[in-house]
């Protein structure tokens, strides 16, 4: 009989916690309206909570709590969930789990709504993140995907786009942090795409077209391409199509290509460089020497290339190598009307791997794409006054030595030489009249823009 009561009054007892749904503890009293579980008592004492080393409060560890034996980085479920940490490194007392961190009673709140500037950029470009301030907050925790990169401690993050893709809303999250410790992370509401950036456009090509000559290119499929005089920055020349632009005057110029893509705007990161020599017809059509100049016997002086200020890098001086020296015949025409395509080695072998050899304009024009090659191109009147302008500002005096400039002289077509060890000049690409634009380099100075008659033999320097 007493097994029966004893049943009864246990199942009685289960009933009424279940019915009522709410508990005191420590009393008879009714719960407080609003409360699950009401610790009342008049005896003194309070709620131990339960004690976890919390190694990193972004996680919930394994095997410290029933039921889960992996570390989790998000968990809605058990949002609310109090503990007392003891781990001395991440703050030890009281920690809540928000879902995604654990966080002290006293932590900020979460800030306001995150702002984007754009949602759509090409890799390479930046947007920016910005929240309004949290009271009391001391400083503000950015996390960013992989793809994105930034670093801020303030309510605003410049964000550079490194990967291409499409990032959902979510992806960037920002909590403030103060002396209390970090609270809940606010998610961002805008997804984030980022668009791939185009390569630059290809087969490069100059043709004459009757006075004028004719810059082309093979756009990447998708793009357009922009035209500049520039390798970088400034504007597109206006008169150029996808494929070609069209120069209104014969002498020598160098462009530059850049893809655009017609889509999403982005433009390839580096220009395609095209350069167009004259159409000079008063170059004799066949070379006054026997033997035929390849690429394969074309080398440069040791060092072989020196980078300068004004972002061009020139070759040493050109030199013939693997023929038989010609080290007297040079006959470069006997006027400008009959230039002739010629070269002319220095004395003796010591000389013309220290100085190159000697060309006429016509050699230098006819075979730029031999005496120049793998990237390099012969210089422009242009580009020898764009790198002279940029070593003055820098305060830097050009002269012999200096970038690799040389002194050898020159060599006439009857045969002379002059100005070894004096005097340097180098052909340009440009032509003014008769005559051809070169750069003059001495002891002491150098001119950038100097002429002279097409039929003499000067170094040779290229340039990319």
């Amino acid at each position: 009989m007493k097994k029966k009561v004893l049943v009864l009054l246990s199942l009685a007892l289960v009933l009424s916690v279940n019915l009522r749904s709410q508990v005191t503890i420590g009393g008879l009293t009714t719960p407080k309206a609003g409360a699950l579980l009401d610790l009342n008592s008049t005896t003194p004492g309070g709620l131990v909570l339960s004690n976890v080393d919390l190694d990193d409060l972004s996680k919930i560890p394994a095997n410290r709590f029933v039921g889960i034996s992996a570390a989790q980085d998000r968990n809605l479920s058990l949002a609310g969930m109090i503990v007392y940490n003891t781990k001395t490194t991440t703050g030890v007392g009281i920690h809540v789990w928000d879902g995604d961190d654990w966080i002290k009673p006293c932590a900020p709140p979460a800030p306001g709504p995150i702002t984007l500037s754009t949602t759509k950029i090409c890799v390479g470009s930046t947007l920016t993140a910005k929240i309004n301030s949290v009271n009391s907050a001391t400083k503000y925790v950015w996390t960013l995907p992989a793809g994105l990169t930034g670093t801020s401690n303030d309510t605003i993050i410049t964000i550079t786009a490194k990967t291409a893709g499409n990032y959902p809303a979510g992806s960037i999250t920002v909590r403030a942090e103060s002396s209390c410790g970090g609270g809940t992370r606010r998610p961002g509401t805008q997804a984030i795409v980022i668009n791939a950036i185009p390569a630059a456009p290809t087969n490069p090509r100059v043709t004459s077209s009757g006075s004028n000559l004719r810059f082309e290119a093979d756009p990447q499929s998708g793009c357009t391409i922009d035209w500049y005089a520039v390798p970088f920055g400034g504007s597109p020349i206006s008169g150029g199509s996808n494929t070609s632009f069209l120069l209104v005057n014969n002498v020598a110029q160098t462009y530059y290509a850049e893809s655009r893509n017609l889509t999403t705007g982005c433009v390839s990161t580096s220009r395609l460089t095209i350069t167009g020599l004259p159409v000079v017809s008063n170059c004799a059509s066949t070379p006054n020497f026997t033997v035929v100049v390849t690429a394969a016997n074309v080398d440069f002086v040791s060092p072989t290339e020196t980078a300068t200020e004004s972002g061009l890098i020139f070759s040493a001086p050109v030199k013939i190598v693997g023929l038989p020296a010609r080290t007297t015949q040079f006959n470069g025409g006997t006027s400008v009307t009959d230039a002739r395509a010629d070269y002319r080695d220095h004395t003796s072998a010591d000389n013309t791997n220290t100085y190159g050899s000697w060309f006429s304009w016509c050699m230098v024009v006819q075979y730029a794409d031999v005496l120049c090659s793998n990237g390099w191109r012969v210089p422009t009147k242009d580009e020898f006054v764009t790198y002279y302008n940029a070593e003055t500002s820098a305060g830097v005096t050009v002269k012999s030595g200096m970038h690799g400039w040389l002194l050898g002289g020159e060599a006439s077509r009857n045969g002379s030489t002059t100005s070894v060890g004096s005097m340097g000049l180098y052909w340009s690409s440009t032509i003014t009249a008769n005559n051809a634009y070169d750069a003059q380099v001495t002891g002491n100075n150098f001119h950038p823009a100097s002429y002279n008659s097409r039929i003499g033999g000067f170094s040779l320097r290229c340039v990319k």
